[in-house]
């Protein structure tokens, strides 16, 4: 993890993915005094195409979500639900599972919306994958540890 990211106490995670989940609670609640979402990423060694990437993601999904997305804020402990899904999401991207992918992205956007969100998540697991940080393939359908 680089040097200076607050670890978003998630037991169990490795430290890509609390990288993901860092970058995501920061671009979801920007707080003062607290890197920003691009920095964190930056940080990490992904490029700006690949923080244009997450960027398109989550951009789609926050305007187009139908339903309230379960991402904790801050500090907070525990990983919500959709937390979980992006994490998912980007591991199967990874291991080139595309079908997974766009399950997850189901879980949050209507058809009509899901290429564009696809075309985010790959661009930004691709460049993760190129900084070197690999995530682990849930340990079963999801990694949900709701606490």
């Amino acid at each position: 993890m680089p040097d200076g990211l607050q670890d978003p106490r998630v037991p169990g995670l490795a430290p890509p993915e609390l990288l993901v989940v860092a970058a995501l609670r920061a671009w979801m609640v920007p707080r003062r005094g607290v890197q920003d979402w691009q920095g964190i990423l930056a940080s990490a060694g992904i490029l700006p195409a690949g923080a244009l990437g997450f960027e398109l993601l989550m951009s789609v999904v926050s305007r187009s979500a139908q339903r309230r997305l379960d991402v904790r804020h801050g500090e907070g402990t525990g990983l919500g639900r959709d937390e979980a899904v992006l994490l998912d999401l980007v591991a199967a991207l990874q291991r080139g599972d595309v079908l997974s992918a766009i399950g997850g992205l189901s879980e949050w956007l209507a058809p009509d919306q899901l290429a564009a969100a696809l075309r985010g998540a790959r661009i930004f697991a691709r460049h993760a994958t190129a900084a070197g940080l690999k995530l682990r393939d849930a340990a079963g359908p999801t990694r949900i540890h709701l606490h």
